[in-house]
């Protein structure tokens, strides 16, 4: 029931950021469409965002319970759907201080659970240069 819940939410939030009303949430949501590496099938779904020079970091919450970040590993080209425009971006997977203060420079009340984490995992999402 709660996993039927979560993916109704998703597809509200993922109409809402595609739609002209995305400013009620484009300020800390973004979509992200990525592949499944086993699959090959796209995915869309909604992540928390903060920004710093151009590049977004998603800090993953609970990412034991959570599949979609193990594709990115490596790297990965990725959509974003970011304030009412699509992009292609590079998403890793990284574990450093510089992703981690990104974020708590925006969300400073994630600070408790970050440091809860016994390793805190986040997405970084980096301008796409095709040649890089």
């Amino acid at each position: 029931m709660r996993e039927r819940l979560q993916r109704l939410g998703n597809l509200f939030v993922i109409a809402l950021l595609r739609s002209p009303l995305h400013r009620l949430a484009s300020d800390s949501l973004v979509l992200i469409t990525y592949r499944g590496r086993s699959s090959g099938c796209r995915f869309t779904i909604p992540v928390i965002y903060a920004e710093r020079d151009g590049t977004l970091t998603i800090f993953v919450g609970h990412p034991e319970r959570k599949q979609w970040w193990r594709n990115l590993r490596g790297g990965a080209d990725v959509d974003v759907w970011l304030r009412g425009g699509l992009e292609r971006r590079r998403a890793d997977v990284v574990n450093d201080r510089a992703a981690a203060d990104t974020y708590l420079e925006r969300y400073l009340r994630a600070r408790m659970t970050i440091q809860a984490a016994d390793s805190p995992i986040f997405v970084r999402l980096a301008a796409f240069t095709p040649n890089g």
